[in-house]
């Protein structure tokens, strides 16, 4: 039995789909049974490995695997609020912070110190001393047992004047970026207002997303366009100290437009609202061999089962302005031609993991009409 799972091993490395299942289907049945077992044993340990994570962290070193999916791993207002349940809590003093040490009738002994990059102060009388990572109550008791050796029980006091540790890197499409102190606890919407938003030489330009880059192996998806133009405010994450926030240039968004219009190509979504009626505007208006009453909207291939038909002539004689869909990033806009003639033209110039889906529907509806 043994020897069977061996050889049933090899031909589930070596055999895939179709020509796979043909072989599958005639060998012998403890061979079935024998595979059923083996790819049941080794597909729960697949599942039990994954489900047993279930930290923030995970679920976006999850989300950094997926980044080479099309779609963005937008967090969730569930997502962001686990993120911001592990926020420090207390300010931790750092390189750069200026901070007071008031020592009861010890003026000799009081001042201002400026933290140094390492976390170091000098202390009268004592020299260098390591606060760096203290919050303001531990730095407190290391100043107090460190003067205790010089004197009995001294009341010790200590106040941070200028917070320069708890930072946040705002990057990219922003008018001024660069480092952000922030003097507490402050969110995505408080730091991009601080690096001045948008830049006044690119009027087309507009907010649509930002990523937050956290520790080493956690990266935060903003979708921009539900917290800053739908306003939902669960979306306003906190921030932590040393947070990177990244805005790319959202003229990288595009739409396609093919087929009978005047000037087919890729057209940048240059306004957060950007519409159907804009994109084919864009492009020039359909041509006189167009079909306006079938146009298509492709969206997302692996979600949507059927493209969106536009009827362009309807939508403007009665003013129909519920098909003046709002248009996503790599969304597709076809205007076929008056008949399928030139269809499979337009069809090569589709990536071939479109061609299937498109052909199947667009034929389909033409030879009905």
């Amino acid at each position: 039995m043994i020897r069977v799972c061996i050889e049933v091993y090899k031909e589930y490395q070596i055999v895939t789909g179709v020509l796979y299942i043909n072989k599958m289907l005639n060998i012998k049945k403890d061979y079935i049974a024998c595979f059923i077992l083996l790819t049941s044993i080794i597909f729960s340990g697949c599942v039990s490995s994954k489900m047993e994570t279930k930290e923030p962290g995970d679920i976006h070193n999850l989300a950094l695997n997926n980044m080479d999916n099309d779609d963005i791993p937008f967090a969730t207002p569930e997502i962001i609020k686990m993120y911001e349940a592990n926020l420090a809590k207390e300010y931790y003093i750092g390189p750069g912070d200026q901070i007071k040490i008031d020592i009861w009738n010890r003026p000799e002994l009081s001042g201002e110190h400026l933290v140094g990059p390492y976390g170091m102060i000098t202390l009268p009388l004592l020299g260098e001393l390591n606060i760096g990572g203290n919050t303001v109550k531990d730095a407190t008791k290391s100043i107090k047992e460190a003067y205790s050796k010089l004197y009995s029980d001294p009341i010790v006091m200590v106040t941070v004047l200028k917070y320069m540790n708890n930072k946040v890197y705002v990057l990219g499409r922003v008018s001024n970026p660069g480092i952000i102190h922030l003097d507490g606890h402050a969110t995505i919407l408080e730091a991009l207002s601080m690096a001045g938003g948008l830049p006044t030489v690119d009027k087309s330009a507009f907010l649509s997303k930002c990523y937050i880059i956290r520790g080493k192996e956690q990266i935060i998806w903003i979708d921009l366009l539900q917290l800053l133009g739908k306003a939902n405010l669960k979306l306003n994450i906190g921030l932590a100290n040393n947070d990177i926030i990244y805005i790319p240039d959202s003229t990288d968004a595009s739409v396609f437009v093919m087929g009978e219009v005047n000037n087919p190509g890729s057209y940048p979504i240059q306004t957060s609202g950007m519409s159907f009626l804009d994109a084919i505007n864009q492009a020039g208006g359909p041509t006189e061999n167009a079909n306006k009453t079938k146009i298509h909207l492709i969206r997302d291939m692996r979600e949507q089962k059927s493209p969106i038909i536009i009827d362009l002539d309807e939508f403007l004689k009665n003013g129909d302005f519920s098909q003046n869909q709002t248009l996503q990033d790599n969304d597709i806009i076809y205007v076929p031609k008056k008949g399928i003639a030139s269809f499979n033209y337009y069809l090569r110039q589709i990536d071939p993991f479109l061609r299937t889906f498109i052909t199947g529907n667009i034929i389909q509806d033409e030879i009905l009409d």
